[in-house]
């Protein structure tokens, strides 16, 4: 018997075709050429600019002195270390590669450059060769035998490391300084502030740093 409600036969579907496919990470390759092209333009700006307005040299940003200090006594405040002046008389000094409080000897300080030598030679002689010639020298400076110095002093002295030896620093920095207090009056004997020794060569703040020591007086 035939059944007269059976649905109709379907035709067999096609068989799938795969999509085709899609271009692979073209819109990120876009993205990094995009980026690439942009380093690039930034890169040649720069060049363009360095070489139309290079940078200002060191001598044009020395800190200026004030030659007529009022009743604080400051002459200069972030002073680079290779500005000082052998005789400086220094405040709230911490250590011979920080930038410094410059003032009159006569107003509170505690600490002095007193004195500065230069070093020759084309070789670097090694850090410990440098320490004790260093030591040496600073310890051979003449003081003022009124200043009174006593074991609460401590010599401290910055000197060329192995890479400001290469770039031409030959400089020894000689300070003192208390550990605690202050005092108003200059180690040095009375105009000796600038005889001896040389003063510093003035040098980039961008060189690789000198080494330093200290030493008990």
């Amino acid at each position: 018997m035939v059944e007269n409600n059976l649905p109709e036969p379907q035709a067999a579907l096609p068989p799938l075709q795969p999509e085709p496919e899609k271009p692979k990470r073209q819109g990120a390759r876009w993205a990094l050429m995009v980026v690439a092209v942009l380093a690039l333009a930034a890169a040649v700006v720069f060049v363009v600019l360095r070489l139309v307005d290079p940078p200002a040299s060191p001598i044009a940003n020395n800190v200026p002195r004030n030659e007529n200090p009022g009743l604080d006594g400051i002459i200069a405040t972030q002073m680079p270390p290779a500005q000082l002046e052998q005789g400086d008389c220094l405040r709230g000094f911490l250590s011979p590669l920080d930038p410094q409080t410059v003032v009159t000897c006569d107003s509170s300080h505690n600490a002095q450059l007193i004195g500065t030598f230069q070093l020759t030679g084309e070789d670097y002689p090694g850090a410990n060769v440098l320490l004790t010639q260093s030591e040496d020298l600073c310890k051979s400076i003449s003081l003022d035998p009124r200043a009174g110095l006593d074991s609460t002093w401590t010599y401290h002295f910055s000197r060329p490391s192995e890479s400001t030896w290469d770039q031409g620093d030959r400089t020894v920095s000689c300070f003192l300084s208390l550990s605690e207090g202050n005092v108003r009056s200059s180690l040095l004997p009375e105009g000796d502030s600038d005889d001896e020794g040389d003063k510093n060569d003035s040098k980039s703040e961008d060189e690789k740093p000198k080494d330093e020591e200290s030493t008990e007086s």
